[in-house]
């Protein structure tokens, strides 16, 4: 420090500085000067003693009590109260440099009391700035709080993202449409936060401004969870958006044609399509289908009924498969099959048709059945059945052959499941006397309890084919009471009409007809049509 270098004195006859050692340059001299409020002096005097180097003092300027006196602390604060800076007019010459002390009482004294760098007052006095401002407050600024954020883990607006190659995309497969479930987790929020208060130097609170809460953008079919974070689908159906809100509806429409501008469909719920379903596209619903156009070798699925206005081109690829009924204008090389009942209103051409109940192809100009396979479990009733080139046209009223076939497989699985049911039960008698004698060991123990749970199981599983099996012959009973053939104009050479696993060839035109098995004659008898 250049208190350990220089020294200087005053006396009556003037200002004098001493070099304590040599390790001084002019440069250093005169800022030692200027620390010490010596503003005024000889220059050459002084240029003379740093060239030198002397020991003995050398007088410099000559004194003016006057111009003496105490250093001056200069305490500078921003506008908004969150700054305060010190600078200090240095003493002149004989008067001490403000301590750490003297700046705290100079800051008090204009109410700064917070935020004080205790750090920059010691290196202030310690180094002697003069004529520098030192930043020695800093006031805390509030943090306001921030506004809740809502994160949609199921996007509305998603685009199928797709990583192959443009040539190998199956553009069938990018649906417009985004499906969801009851219970399904929409959305989460991140709750909105109260911010932190801040100071001024002056000791005054800042406040933080609260963050918003911002609601979810519901406008149906969404759940909020009690602790308001948290939304779920209330309903299956289509997540879209309704006037920038989230809604989940139970009904999805189509405005035009399934094809390549929408992609495959795969809804939750009921779909209605304004248009037809093009060639190779597929629309697949757990509630009913309604398309106004045609389907033109697609593959339509429904766990509940499907009305195709417009009628089936099938193509021979395409697939109408429906839980519950199945209603159409016509159908062409078409493959349907119903839990239900089919209703066609006009021509039935080289089909492949099956219905648990009823087949009906009536109230057309032209509501007729040619060419290819009609299974149905109760009736088939029709207006033209063949036609005059003498088509093969095959009719079966009773179960499907599916049905008969799995009826097979029930009996015979039912049949082993009791034998085993059987010899299970004849080990655990013998395992049970032993535990009630007491000759049971450890082993034969373990085998027991296996074999009480592979019981249990088996009774299970013997209950549920029993209540299929039930079902299927319940349906049988009915095709015994109620199978029949129904042609109310022609029916032409090349139908034949099995019921009951019996079957008749219809080898001459017979019109206003009806095809009944007769159970006394053990054979298919031909009876009016309102028979």
């Amino acid at each position: 420090m250049a208190d350990d270098i220089l020294k200087i004195e005053a006396d009556s006859k003037g200002v004098w500085i001493t070099a304590l050692s040599d390790d001084f340059t002019l440069a250093s001299v005169t800022n030692f000067l200027r620390n010490k409020g010596v503003r005024k002096y000889n220059e050459k005097a002084v240029e003379e003693f740093a060239r030198q180097k002397n020991r003995d003092p050398r007088r410099i300027a000559e004194r003016d009590p006057v111009e003496e006196r105490h250093a001056v602390v200069v305490v500078h604060t921003s506008k908004d109260n969150m700054t305060a800076s010190v600078s200090v007019e240095p003493p002149f010459f004989t008067y001490p440099w403000p301590s750490g002390k003297d700046v705290a009482e100079s800051l008090e004294r204009k109410s700064v009391v917070f935020g004080i760098d205790q750090e920059a007052i010691k290196k202030l006095t310690e180094l002697k700035l003069g004529d520098e401002q030192v930043t020695v407050a800093q006031g805390k600024p509030a943090v306001n709080g921030k506004n809740s954020q809502i994160e949609l883990l199921v996007n509305p607006d998603h685009a199928p993202e797709t990583d192959q190659d443009a040539e190998k995309i199956d553009h069938k497969e990018r649906s417009v449409f985004v499906s969801v479930k009851q219970g399904d987790h929409i959305a989460v929020k991140r709750p909105s936060t109260e911010g932190e208060n801040g100071m001024t130097i002056a000791g005054v609170v800042i406040k933080a401004v609260p963050g918003k809460d911002i609601p979810f953008p519901i406008a149906g079919g969404l759940d909020v969870s009690e602790d308001g974070l948290q939304l779920t689908a209330a309903i299956d159906g289509r997540l879209t958006r309704k006037e920038n809100k989230l809604v989940v509806l139970p009904v999805l429409e189509v405005k035009g044609d399934v094809d390549f501008s929408v992609g495959n469909v795969d809804f939750t719920g009921s779909v209605k399509i304004l248009g037809a379903v093009r060639e190779g596209f597929q629309v697949l619903a757990g509630g009913g289908i309604e398309i106004r156009e045609v389907v033109e070798g697609a593959r339509v699925e429904s766990k509940s009924d499907i009305v195709i206005a417009g009628g089936i081109r099938g193509m021979s690829k395409g697939r109408i498969i429906a839980a519950g009924n199945v209603t159409a204008g016509f159908a062409d090389q078409a493959y349907i099959r119903s839990n239900g009942e089919i209703r066609i209103k006009n021509s039935v051409f080289h089909s492949d048709v099956g219905a648990h109940n009823t087949i009906t192809v009536m109230g057309g100009k032209k509501s007729q059945i040619a060419g290819g396979k009609i299974q149905a479990g109760v009736a088939v009733v029709c207006n033209t059945l063949g036609s005059e080139m003498g088509t093969k046209t095959e009719v079966t009223v009773g179960l499907p052959p599916e049905q008969t076939e799995r009826r097979k497989e029930l009996q015979a699985s039912i049949i082993k499941h009791k034998e085993s049911l059987e010899k299970l039960e004849t080990n655990l008698t013998f395992l049970k006397k032993q535990e009630k004698a007491g000759t049971i060991d450890d082993s034969k123990r373990a085998l027991m309890v296996a074999a009480m749970k592979s019981k249990f199981q088996m009774q299970a599983a013997l209950k549920s084919m029993q209540t299929e099996l039930n079902d299927l012959e319940s349906r049988l009973d009915l095709a015994k009471s109620k199978g029949v053939v129904r042609v109310k104009e022609m029916c032409y050479p090349g139908v034949t009409v099995t019921i009951r696993g019996f079957t008749y060839a219809v080898r001459e035109p017979i019109k206003f007809t009806a095809f009944v098995y007769d159970e006394s004659a053990g054979e298919i008898k031909i009876r009016h049509f309102d028979y």
